[in-house]
């Protein structure tokens, strides 16, 4: 897109007492050919500006890299059961020189690192079949992961934390957490209120603190890896609508007759967050609603609240020009040059394009 477009957010950061207004300014838009990319959403973007694909779809090519203007260079990754073959990639975390990638079929993560020269060298894997969502690098030997485990006390947990030998896990966020609650009588409130439409959740890392968000309730779990500490925070805003399912609207969501009815009904009224990413100077949330129409289509449209990292709001509002089908955005977030990508997903007759919607955040 060659008109650039200016979203001026005001935002009030504090530093000894001076302010600052921050921006975020939409920079480009890469359309990744249909034909190339068969069925992904999960993303990184390297060094020189590349980007790399999980296609879960693709036999031949699992792992797919395309250039700043949405070429593809180059694809590899076959399927099969062989130990370097794949069955079905992924989630994905980068951070440089490393890359985890999840294989939701043999219920592996692998761990790479990328060479001078571009080469991905194999560094292990371990397993992780209690994996459902997505995993984050902690450091070269550890991952965090989504998902639910039980430990030797029977207490669930919805992240824990793997080394790469595979012999060392670590519980890190019990299951009542999740929805950032207070208690565990107001967990299992919300827990009956969201029970039955599908919900994922979102997960950060920034150095030795993790951030995770579940899209159904707009309330960040922080949670300190040294120390273990939980604390949470939050403030929803006039514009999101939290899911809240009665008992007849969750049992007509499984009736086969009105389930789909229903389930569009909630993605026409309830809002739902799709991403977060974070630095050193604020935590940011993307959630979406289904306001846009083009013709008969509706589509969901995001929207960006910042927090600073004592859970102060700092401000709400909307991304221009975004649109997209899903109500989760696939995102990575260059923390050093403080560029956030945000990918659009839509449903053609043919086939499903892929958009990059590249923004600088700027001071």
């Amino acid at each position: 897109m060659k008109k650039t477009i200016l979203i001026t957010l005001s935002i009030i950061l504090v530093r000894s007492g001076i302010c600052f207004p921050m921006q975020i300014k939409l920079i480009k838009v890469i359309q990744i050919p249909k034909e190339l990319l068969f069925v992904s959403g999960y993303f990184a973007v390297l060094e020189d500006g590349k980007f790399l694909f999980a296609d879960i779809r693709d036999k031949n090519n699992q792992i797919k890299i395309f250039n700043e203007n949405g070429q593809l260079e180059k694809s590899w990754g076959k399927m099969g059961p062989g130990p370097e073959e794949f069955d079905g990639l992924g989630y994905l975390d980068y951070q440089t020189p490393f890359l985890a990638i999840a294989d939701a079929g043999k219920r592996k993560i692998y761990l790479f690192e990328i060479s001078g020269n571009g080469e991905f060298l194999k560094l292990g894997e371990i397993g992780a079949w209690e994996m459902n969502g997505p995993i984050k690098i902690y450091d070269k030997n550890k991952l965090l992961i989504t998902g639910y485990i039980v430990s030797s006390d029977n207490r669930g947990y919805a992240v824990f934390m793997r080394d790469l030998l595979g012999k060392d896990t670590r519980y890190v966020l019990p299951n009542e957490y999740k929805f950032g609650a207070k208690s565990e009588g107001e967990h299992k409130r919300i827990f009956e209120e969201v029970r039955g439409l599908s919900w994922l959740s979102y997960l950060e890392v920034l150095e030795d603190t993790a951030f995770y968000i579940s899209s159904v309730r707009l309330k960040v779990v922080k949670i300190d890896l040294k120390s273990g500490r939980i604390e949470s925070f939050g403030k929803t805003p006039n514009n999101f609508r939290p899911l809240s399912m009665d008992r007849r609207t969750r049992e007509a969501l499984v009736d086969p007759r009105k389930g789909k009815e229903i389930q569009e009904k909630m993605f026409d009224s309830c809002s739902f967050v799709s991403g977060l990413f974070a630095d050193k100077e604020f935590v940011g949330i993307i959630y979406v609603n289904r306001e846009k129409k083009i013709g008969n289509e509706k589509y969901f449209v995001p929207y960006v609240q910042l927090y600073n990292h004592s859970g102060k709001p700092l401000h709400t509002l909307p991304l221009a020009s975004f649109y997209s089908e899903e109500n989760f955005i696939p995102l990575f977030y260059n923390r050093k040059d403080r560029l956030l990508y945000l990918c659009s997903i839509l449903y053609k007759e043919d086939a499903i394009q892929y958009t990059l919607y590249k923004y600088k955040i700027e001071p």
